[in-house]
C-alpha cells in the first residue's frame, strides 16, 4: 500500500520562493512576489516553468504488507499476522503538456513517470510478498452483482470450483515489481471467464484486451487526465483550483451532489497568503473525491517556519452526516457501510471490491486493528500532512 492516502513523498513547491536574509526586505519583497509574481502564465517564464516541469523530483515510498500466515484463511481460528515491508522508493518525474490558457484558467494534462530509486538496505523490487489475490476476490464478487438473486449462490459456486481448478487461492505470492508497475498475468483468470460464460450462459463484462494487472501497471508513463485550474489571473485566492476534470465540473462516482465536488487544487499548488483558519482541500483521482486538512501547529524546516496542515479523523469518519454519501448501501441499510476507517472504492472501479485506509488502519475503528496482529498506527509515520510557507504556500520539505 502507498504510505499514507496523499503520497508520502513531499511535492516540490510551484513558484519561485526567494528568501531575503534581510527581516527588513523579507517583510517587503516576499508578499509583493506572493501578489504579483505566482500567477501562472507563459509571460511568467520562471513561475511558468517551474509549475509545467518542477525541477525538485517528487518522492513516493510504498510499503507493502506481507502474510506470514495465509496458508488457510478459512480458518477463523487464526488471527491472520502481517509484516511491514519498505520503503520500496521511487521517483515521480511530472511535465505538463498540451497547456492552453484561456480567460485566466490553465488546461493540461500531466504526464507522470516513475523511476525506482533504491534506498540503502532496500530489499528489491524482486522480493515475495504474500498478500491478497484482488482478482480472485473481484471475480468471486462479480456473480453476485450481476447474477439475478435467485441463482448468484448457485453461479458462485461454480464460479468457485473454477477458481479451484486452476489452483487460483484467496492469497498470492508475488514480487514486488509485480504488484507494483510490472503486473501479473491474467490469462488464468480469462479462461476461467470463458469457461464460465460458456457453460452458464451468463454475460460478463468485456475481458480485458491487455491480459496483466497490478495495483499501478499501467501507470507509468501515463496522465491522470485532463485538468482545468485557475491560473491566478482571476485572484490569486483561486490559484490552483480546479475548475473541471475531464470536462465535468464533478464526479459522478458517490449518491450525492455533495460528495460529488470537486474541491480545491491537485495538492501541488496553493493561493499564497495561508489562512489557518480555513481548510484546504485537494482533489485527488486516485480517490476519486476531495478530501480537506486543517491546521495543526506550526513546523521549522531548515530554518523556516511553515504551517502544517493534517487530514483530520472526521474526513473519513463514516458515520459523519457530510460522509454517508461515500458508502453505497448507506440508503438500503446503514449497517452495510464500513466502520471509520475504510473508504469503500466499487463506485468508482466499476464494482470491484476495493476498499481503502490510512496505513495500518491509522484514525480508523480500533475492531480493524484488532483483527489482525503486527499493525502499529502511529501518528507520526501514518498520518497525512504537509507543511506550507504562510505567504508563498511553497511546499515544505526536509
Amino acid at each position: 500500500m502507498v504510505s499514507g492516502i496523499v503520497k508520502t513523498g513531499i511535492v516540490a513547491a510551484v513558484g519561485v520562493v526567494v528568501i531575503v536574509l534581510s527581516s527588513t526586505l523579507g517583510w517587503i519583497l516576499v508578499p509583493d512576489i506572493a501578489t504579483s509574481e505566482a500567477i501562472i502564465t507563459a509571460d511568467n517564464e520562471a513561475v511558468f516553468a517551474a509549475w509545467s516541469s518542477p525541477p525538485v523530483p517528487v518522492y513516493i515510498d510504498f510499503f507493502l504488507f506481507n502474510c506470514t500466515n495465509c496458508e488457510d484463511p478459512t480458518d477463523q481460528d487464526v488471527v491472520l499476522h502481517l509484516d511491514q515491508l519498505g520503503p520500496f522508493s521511487f521517483t515521480e518525474g511530472r511535465i505538463k503538456y498540451g497547456v492552453i490558457e484561456e480567460n485566466g484558467l490553465l488546461t493540461y494534462r500531466e504526464n507522470i513517470t516513475y523511476f525506482h530509486t533504491p534506498g540503502v538496505g532496500e530489499l528489491g523490487l524482486d522480493v515475495e510478498v504474500v498478500t491478497v489475490n484482488p482478482v480472485y476476490f473481484t471475480l468471486a464478487s462479480l456473480i453476485s452483482d450481476l447474477a439475478p438473486e435467485d441463482l448468484a449462490d448457485g453461479l458462485s459456486i461454480i464460479m468457485h470450483n473454477k477458481l479451484d481448478e486452476e489452483d487460483e487461492k484467496p492469497f498470492m505470492k508475488r514480487k514486488v515489481r509485480e504488484m507494483l508497475f510490472d503486473g501479473w498475468s491474467l490469462k488464468p483468470y480469462i479462461k476461467i471467464l470463458e469457461s464460465f460464460q460458456n457453460e452458464t450462459g451468463v454475460e460478463l463484462p468485456p475481458l480485458p484486451a491487455d491480459p496483466k494487472f497490478g495495483f499501478f501497471y499501467g501507470r507509468n508513463g501515463t496522465n491522470l487526465g485532463e485538468f482545468k485550474i485557475e491560473s491566478g489571473a482571476n485572484g490569486l485566492d483561486q490559484l490552483g483550483f480546479i475548475r473541471t476534470w475531464n470536462g465535468n465540473e464533478s464526479v459522478d462516482y458517490w449518491n450525492d451532489t455533495y460528495c460529488n465536488m470537486i474541491n480545491g487544487t491537485d495538492g501541488a499548488i496553493y493561493p499564497p497568503l495561508v489562512d489557518t483558519s480555513e481548510k484546504v482541500y485537494i482533489f485527488t483521482p486516485d480517490l476519486c473525491r476531495s478530501v480537506y486538512a486543517t491546521y495543526e501547529r506550526d513546523v521549522e524546516t531548515e530554518g523556516i517556519i511553515g504551517n502544517r496542515f493534517t487530514v483530520p479523523e472526521i474526513v473519513f469518519n463514516t458515520y459523519d452526516p457530510e460522509n454517508l454519501c461515500y458508502c453505497p448501501d448507506h440508503k438500503i441499510d446503514p449497517d452495510l457501510c464500513f466502520s471509520t476507517g475504510i473508504l469503500d472504492m466499487r463506485p468508482c472501479l466499476f464494482g470491484a471490491p476495493v476498499l481503502l485506509s490510512t496505513p495500518h488502519f491509522y484514525m480508523g475503528d480500533e475492531k480493524y486493528v484488532k483483527a489482525f496482529t503486527g499493525l502499529a498506527p502511529n501518528k507520526e509515520w501514518h498520518e497525512t500532512h504537509f507543511d506550507l510557507e504562510p505567504v508563498t504556500a511553497a511546499r515544505l520539505c526536509k
